[in-house]
């Protein structure tokens, strides 16, 4: 699979903007606001990061459960 610079640009934009806001929700907010909502960044990510994953299996063939 080949990754271009422009997906890439566009990941960094996309985390440098969730960065931001745990940086702004902190500052305005209490700590453990910010970190919730990082935890929730978090959690979202790795359920995107699952389903490509799947998605990815899938395209090549292979059994999934």
């Amino acid at each position: 699979m080949k990754i271009s610079e422009q997906a890439v640009f566009k990941w960094v934009l996309i985390v440098g903007a969730a960065a931001a806001s745990v940086i702004a929700l902190t500052l305005l907010t209490r700590p453990l606001v910010g970190a919730l909502w990082g935890l929730v960044l978090a959690i979202g990510a790795c359920v995107y990061g699952y389903r490509w994953a799947r998605m990815k299996w899938r395209e090549a063939g292979a059994e999934v459960d």
